[in-house]
């Protein structure tokens, strides 16, 4: 074996599903299981070295134009929603009252889509401001 940083070990159903339960019952991870197992097995004296530290995570930086995108798509189903509104009082006006009713159910979801974009929006901004500080 040339490359001792990664191995890669194909396992039937069975025998990863009680590795799974091995490393659950030991409270780790099935690699760190796997690790400790083979640790275990080596002959008496051997020593390894432990694992480098992980690098430090790169800082998520979204372009402001994604931002402003993303912000401009919120105010597009704004107007969608105001639009389905009008739709929705006509048909009520009219004596269409199955397709008002399922327009309130669209409208609702529109709302609720909305929220979820102005929510992103604020999230995306917050991790901007954390990057930069």
């Amino acid at each position: 074996m040339k490359n001792y940083k990664f191995w890669t070990q194909r396992l039937p159903v069975e025998v990863g599903r009680a590795l799974e339960a091995a490393a659950i019952n030991a409270n780790t991870s099935v690699s760190r299981f796997v690790l400790n197992s083979i640790v275990a097995a080596l002959p008496e004296g051997s020593v390894l070295k432990p694992l480098p530290p992980s690098p430090p995570r790169r800082p998520l930086i979204i372009p402001p134009d994604d931002i402003a995108a993303i912000s401009v798509f919120g105010g597009h189903l704004g107007r969608l929603t105001g639009a389905t509104v009008q739709l929705s009082k006509a048909c009520r006006e009219g004596g269409c009252l199955p397709e008002h009713n399922a327009l309130e159910t669209e409208i609702r979801d529109l709302r609720a889509a909305k929220a979820d974009i102005v929510a992103l929006v604020g999230r995306l901004r917050a991790v901007e401001i954390a990057a930069a500080s």
